[in-house]
Order: C-alpha cells, then structure tokens, then sequence
C-alpha cells in the first residue's frame, strides 16, 4: 500500500514523562499509556483506508514569560533534562506538522517523543 494524495493523517498528543513511572502520576501516566494503544490500534484498523495514525508524546514546553510557570521551576525542569533547556513550541510545531504530512506517510503507529531527551537518556 502506498501513501499518496488523499491519503489522511490523525495526530494524538500526549505527554512523554508519563512513561517513566513518577510516583503520583499514576492516573496521567494510565491515560497516556491508552493513547499509546490507541495510536497503534488504529494505525492497524485505518491502514486499508489509507489513514496514518501517531502519537506525539511532548516533554516540558517553555510557553513563554506569561504562561505562569515560575522562573526557578524552569530552571529545575530543565535541569533534569539533557538538552539542557525546556522545549519550544516552535519544536512540537515542526513535529506536529512532520506526523500530519506526506513526509510521514511511511511512519504510522508510532510514537513520537519530543522531549529533549528526558525519557530517552
């Protein structure tokens, strides 16, 4: 089967830490894990309709000096992240538009993390 003009894409969003098993997150964590199954299920269910369906799994995003997340936290956050820095939106836009495109249209049921290497490393 080939992906070509018409065929369609279906981007889930979810959150790359919920894979590493933090204490506390028990609930966030078991939603994100559906997600997970549910891109990959689809992805077998649509393929014969030509439907592509990924999961991008973000890290921390630095939405700016106004989104009301204390500076000190940042810097703690980023801390623990190899990249050295929190996320910008600008980079899960890229990802976004990566996953929704013909350029992705031999990618499917797959998870994409963008998260600066916080679960990967």
């Amino acid at each position: 089967m080939r992906f070509s003009a018409g065929a369609a894409s279906v981007v889930l969003s979810g959150f790359a830490g919920a894979a590493k098993g933090t204490p506390g997150t028990t609930v966030c964590a078991a939603s994100k894990a559906a997600l997970r199954s549910f891109a990959r299920t689809w992805a077998a269910e649509l393929a014969g309709r030509r439907i592509h369906v990924n999961l991008l799994s973000l890290g921390v995003i630095d939405l700016g000096p106004g989104d009301g997340v204390p500076a000190a936290l940042k810097e703690q956050l980023a801390a623990g992240i190899p990249a050295g820095r929190l996320g910008e939106p600008a980079e899960v836009a890229g990802a976004a538009l990566f996953l929704a495109s013909f350029a992705s249209s031999y990618t499917t049921g797959t998870d994409l993390i963008v998260d600066g290497g916080m679960t990967q490393v």
